[in-house]
């Protein structure tokens, strides 16, 4: 049974500083039981990150921001078990298919679904719970890779200390 995790990995954190669309989508969030915690501007985002984090949804023109590149760090530097999964709220025609600044975008910041405006609540619920569903099983590795990690130390510990066990039998046995 794996117990319930930890509220910060399971918010939405969400980054749309002008206009309605951050109010709206923390209600329609809201309504889902979902946990949406709205920042003010990257740098309110940045800091967050680092608490913890389920998805963030992110409007284009946030990306506009000089931290924009503190951001995409922030992605490179994770670790190994994690892609952060972003859903960027997009002006219509915002896609890949036809957009080179939304390619650029997939290629900075990786794991990203894009949502075009203006959303219906029902589709951005299905991205946000499809991106949490997708950063659970990430949390889930890193617990297995800790396990993993715990064991082979205890394992280590065992194999040093019953190393030191018959270097101490074999030196009294020498002195006999």
């Amino acid at each position: 049974m794996r117990s319930s995790p930890a509220p910060e990995t399971e918010r939405v954190l969400v980054l749309a500083p002008v206009g309605r669309d951050a109010e709206i989508a923390a209600k329609v969030l809201g309504e889902a039981r979902q946990t949406a915690m709205i920042c003010d501007d990257l740098a309110c985002l940045l800091r967050e990150l680092d608490v913890g984090v389920g998805v963030a949804l992110i409007v284009e023109e946030a990306l506009q921001d000089p931290d924009y590149p503190d951001l995409v760090h922030w992605i490179d530097a994770q670790p190994p078990w994690s892609d952060l999964p972003i859903v960027l709220i997009a002006h219509r025609g915002g896609g890949v298919e036809r957009n080179p600044t939304a390619r650029r975008m997939t290629t900075a910041l990786g794991n990203v679904s894009f949502l075009e405006r203006p959303f219906h609540p029902t589709t951005l619920v299905s991205v946000v719970e499809t991106a949490l569903r997708g950063r659970r099983r990430q949390y889930e590795a890193r617990d297995r890779i800790e396990t993993i990690r715990a064991g082979e130390e205890l394992l280590e510990r065992r194999v040093a200390e019953r190393t030191a066990e018959l270097e101490s039998a074999n030196r009294q046995l020498a002195s006999q």
